[in-house]
């Protein structure tokens, strides 16, 4: 019996990881589809959703995302959203805002976010001024579920603003040049508190990502 729990210590451990990794990655490919179709469906109406989450259009909002009327977060700092690491607040960050929660029918958060980049390229003094492009970002268990980590259960898309396409993070095309060190590289800096917020390419093109990830 001694050895049958030693070996049960050993392996029970394993296997929840590796089954909160493979409920994490369903979830993921869930929030890509989710947010791919939604926005195509946007875009084949001629919806500018850059515009519709400054204006914080609601009523445009649950036309394409289906609602799920749960407990939102009075604001980003109800959740203390961590960086890749868990080093530093994501709601320090300066690049991007989160903003405006919207709750999915599958319970998953979604957050519109404000995209901004430096006046003066290259100087970190410069001012933070807006794009004509956004960020949604998906929190795939909830905000009320841990870890509330970029890069580990909230990915980002870019939103581009002349295009109207959609692209998840990570991808050089769609990165805005005076911020591109936030949403290219994964993980990034860990001096970022965006570090994480690059992850989405690299979560759907490697299925053992959520494996690697210490959870």
């Amino acid at each position: 019996m001694g050895i049958i729990g030693v070996v049960a210590a050993l392996t029970l451990p394993v296997l929840i990881g590796k089954y909160r990794a493979k409920v994490l990655r369903v979830k993921f490919l869930q929030a890509n589809t989710i947010v791919q179709d939604s926005v195509t469906r946007m875009r084949g109406d001629e919806v500018d959703l850059n515009a519709v989450i400054n204006k914080r259009d609601s009523s445009v909002i649950k036309k394409y995302f289906k609602n799920g009327d749960c407990v939102l977060p009075k604001d980003v700092k109800e959740v203390n959203y961590k960086n890749y690491y868990e080093t530093r607040f994501a709601v320090n960050a300066v690049g991007t805002l989160l903003m405006q929660p919207y709750c999915l029918a599958n319970g998953m958060t979604l957050w519109f976010v404000q995209l901004k980049e430096l006046s003066m390229p290259g100087d970190w003094t410069s001012e933070w001024v807006d794009t004509n492009s956004s960020l949604i970002a998906v929190d795939i268990n909830g905000w009320q579920q841990r870890p509330n980590v970029y890069g580990k259960d909230v990915f980002f898309w870019f939103y581009n603003g002349n295009t109207g396409a959609v692209a998840p993070t990570g991808e050089a095309f769609n990165i805005v040049s005076n911020v591109s060190d936030f949403y290219k590289d994964c993980p990034s800096s860990e001096s970022f508190a965006e570090a994480g917020a690059g992850c989405t390419s690299t979560a759907l093109s490697d299925p053992y990502y959520f494996d690697k990830l210490k959870l």
